[in-house]
């Protein structure tokens, strides 16, 4: 497959960072696990680039398995739209266990907002089938967070 080049002149207008916790769900719905932090666009129609990493882990019995999805959603549009989604499967085993993956969550996202209008991104989840419940950032007691980095890019 051809790589294609595309070669921009952005300025950047802000960086911001911050870290996050997580919590659990065996909820067949999405549900919103963890709130990653937010940015207070300078521009109006910037674009941001969100990098949200954090631990996500499933758990799985003899009996069962265990999938879940996770999505990175925004206040834009009211936490509706998934911007990324990712996915971990633990299959049943005859020893069950848990299994926790480091999955970064990236995009360009383009809310054409006004300047001084404050985003807010969060990592939502739900179980789509399995006995046990889901995690972002299960820390077992080593002091675990997530990070998420903005970067707001003039139009």
């Amino acid at each position: 497959m051809p790589v294609r080049q595309v070669h921009l002149r952005w300025l950047l207008e802000q960086a911001v960072t911050a870290t996050f916790g997580g919590s659990s769900t065996n909820s067949s719905s999405y549900v919103a696990l963890t709130t990653c932090g937010s940015i207070t666009t300078t521009v109006a129609n910037s674009k941001l680039l969100v990098t949200a990493a954090a631990q996500m882990q499933v758990g799985s019995s003899t009996s069962a398995d265990t999938k879940a999805a996770y999505a990175l959603r925004s206040s834009v549009d009211s936490y509706a739209s998934n911007l990324h989604t990712q996915a971990v499967v633990n299959y049943r085993e005859s020893n069950s266990g848990w299994q926790q993956q480091g999955m970064p969550f990236h995009t360009l996202h383009s809310p054409s907002a006004s300047a001084g209008t404050t985003i807010t991104y969060k990592i939502y989840a739900k179980e789509s089938i399995g006995p046990q419940s889901i995690y972002v950032i299960d820390a077992w007691g080593l002091g675990g967070e997530g990070k998420l980095t903005i970067l707001e890019i003039a139009p």
